[in-house]
């Protein structure tokens, strides 16, 4: 039985088409591709397109060649912060680690070799004067082409009259002879290498161009958290911290122009094995000519002032592409051990986006409940603890997905999101795209897009319930309760409601007359009331007190002095709408968090 990741339904068997890191099951006794024997866990691929399990085959989908270089980049960002993060207790930060951006801003060694290289004109010299081979073929052909006899024109003349002219009586005249042509032969071995070589090199240019651009971009977006005038001072403080931890601003400008300066150099070095690739030796080797990883040492790749340069790249750009030689199954596990540290980072930016909440802990107590974070296989869920383990309830769900599929529209249930990376797509201007959320290193506004997730499902939790009466509320009580301005009491239906957190002493008075009558469940329930709306009254902004002004018939208004929030809960019961305003707005983009409206249907 397989699990779906994305739905969480259960299926019988997996589809033609199989989404790597999407299904995982518990125990099977397939064999995965001939090479990891009963197969459980979750479904990952190998590098490949071909899924067997057993004797069923089935097709995985792969990402595009040009989202290669970008997933190469996310996995390395991904394995350097999950390590840093299991090597200490404090909350690392989710963006771009420095190790990665400082080792791609250099010049890598074979890079700075081919630079060397392309200067000194070794690769134009081979491609304008190549080493060649002459080629040389025996032809019965016309007298008047013949410039060369083969050694056994003579005898093959003599023995084909049909190619005399006429007969004298010196001897014969010749209308075709055996005649020897030669032509220069480019597909000498050190040509092919030349030619195969190029092609390895613009690969892996495209390849590091692709994720130079990708850096720049964040390194882009850092900066104009900087200095953008359109994005709120409290969300740039608070990116700008989280990216401090990698790079200040000092430190960021300068990565910047070296960023820049690898760039141009990469540009100008991959324009010309284009060149190269479009003229010369290259276009008269035949394309489908191969040759293996390992190099045949000839005198000419060891001697000659300009092919032996061939020899030296094309060792050093093996060196480099070491990773791309691995086994089938040490892939399929390399690709299992990235799922799994996604799936920790997940948890780590769920962590920070919490500490609002649990001050950077997994679990604690708030709003008078008790929260904790926790994970289920790859998934986390955010849930609140009942009496008893049955009576408790998943608020949230995230499934780490690391694909590069784009988001596809599923029936999802309300409270399940999909954390993938945007590999190589347009990041939403909202915080989600529908129940998808991105989730990337290189997305400056990660921390943020967690946060009001967590913010919508916690505060939601508490709207939902704003003015929810207390109900059969005994008589003794109920004129108790009619004195306390933050009370309405209904003697008809026996009801009391909470419109605002009750002082000390009041609430103590009340919750004791309530236990006295033995309404031990009411006295429960009002402290719980009490404790939401203490709660409410927290700034999500500043967290500093915003008392909250009841506004009929079951809403309320907040303003907070210090940061000039304002928070409002409109409307009727069951169809109820609630707005966080900062400066007037609730725009993700310039605001992050701090600014968002929400349908309340409790």
């Amino acid at each position: 039985m397989w699990v779906d990741r994305l739905t969480g339904e259960q299926l019988r068997e997996l589809p033609e088409l199989v989404s790597p890191g999407r299904y995982w099951t518990a125990a099977t006794t397939l064999t995965l591709n001939g090479h990891t024997p009963d197969f459980s866990g979750l479904l990952v691929d190998d590098d490949g397109q071909h899924c067997q399990l057993g004797d069923q085959l089935r097709s995985f989908s792969l990402p595009s060649q040009a989202d290669t270089a970008s997933a190469e980049l996310l996995f390395k960002a991904i394995s350097t912060i999950d390590a840093e993060s299991q090597q200490g207790s404090s909350l690392v930060s989710p963006l771009m680690p420095a190790a990665i951006v400082d080792d791609q801003g250099h010049l890598q060694q074979f890079e700075e070799r081919l630079l060397q290289v392309v200067r000194q004109g070794h690769l134009h010299r081979i491609s304008q004067r190549p080493r060649l081979d002459m080629h040389y073929e025996d032809e019965v052909t016309d007298i008047a082409r013949a410039r060369r006899l083969s050694k056994g024109a003579l005898v093959h003349l003599a023995s084909h009259s049909e190619h005399w002219q006429r007969q004298t009586l010196s001897g014969v005249i010749p209308r075709k002879v055996m005649a020897r042509f030669s032509e220069d032969d480019y597909g000498i071995y050190e040509n092919r290498v030349y030619a195969r070589l190029l092609d390895k090199i613009d690969r892996y240019l495209r390849a590091r161009l692709s994720t130079l651009t990708s850096l720049q971009a964040t390194l882009q977006q850092a900066m104009e958290f900087y200095r953008s005038p359109d994005i709120h001072y409290r969300l740039a403080r608070s990116v700008c911290d989280i990216w401090g931890m990698t790079f200040d601003r000092d430190a960021t400008s300068k990565v910047t122009e070296l960023l820049s300066k690898t760039l141009g150099t990469l540009q100008s070095l991959h324009k010309t094995i284009r060149e190269l690739r479009q003229s010369g030796l290259y276009t008269l080797v035949d394309r489908n000519a191969r040759v293996e990883n390992g190099l045949h040492r000839t005198n000419i790749l060891s001697h000659d002032p300009d092919y032996r340069h061939l020899a030296i790249l094309w060792d050093l750009l093996g060196r480099a592409q070491a990773g791309a030689r691995l086994t089938a199954e040490e892939r399929f596990n390399r690709n299992k051990v990235l799922a799994e540290a996604y799936s920790r980072y997940a948890g780590l930016v769920l962590r920070r986006a919490l500490q609002p909440y649990l001050a950077g802990k997994a679990q604690g107590t708030w709003a008078g409940r008790y929260l904790r974070l926790r994970q289920q296989r790859l998934d986390w869920e955010l849930v609140i603890d009942g009496a008893t383990p049955a009576e408790e309830s998943v608020l949230l769900t995230v499934v780490p997905w690391l694909t590069c599929a784009t988001p596809s529209v599923q029936t999802l249930p309300a409270n399940r999101f999909i954390a993938w990376p945007a590999v190589g797509q347009e990041l939403p201007e909202d915080a989600f795209a529908g129940q998808w959320i991105p989730l990337s290193p290189s997305d400056m506004y990660c921390e943020e897009r967690f946060g009001l997730l967590v913010d919508r499902t916690l505060q939601r939790l508490l709207l939902d319930k704003y003015c929810q009466p207390l109900e059969k509320v005994p008589t003794a009580v109920l004129s108790l309760a009619a004195s306390p301005s933050e009370l309405h009491v209904d003697q008809h239906a026996k009801t009391v409601q909470l419109r605002n957190a009750l002082p000390e002493g009041p609430l103590a008075q009340l919750h004791g007359a309530l236990r006295s009558a033995n309404a031990i469940k009411l006295s429960n329930d009002l402290l719980r009331r009490n404790e939401e709306i203490e709660a409410l009254e927290t700034c999500p902004v500043c967290a500093r007190k915003a008392p909250l002004v009841f506004q009929s018939p079951a809403g309320f208004k907040a303003s907070c002095e210090e940061c000039g929030s304002d928070r409002y809960l409109r409307g009727e019961k069951g169809k109820r709408e609630f707005e966080q305003l900062l400066s007037g707005a609730h725009d993700f983009r310039t605001l992050g968090r701090r600014g968002w409206a929400v349908r309340v249907d409790g």
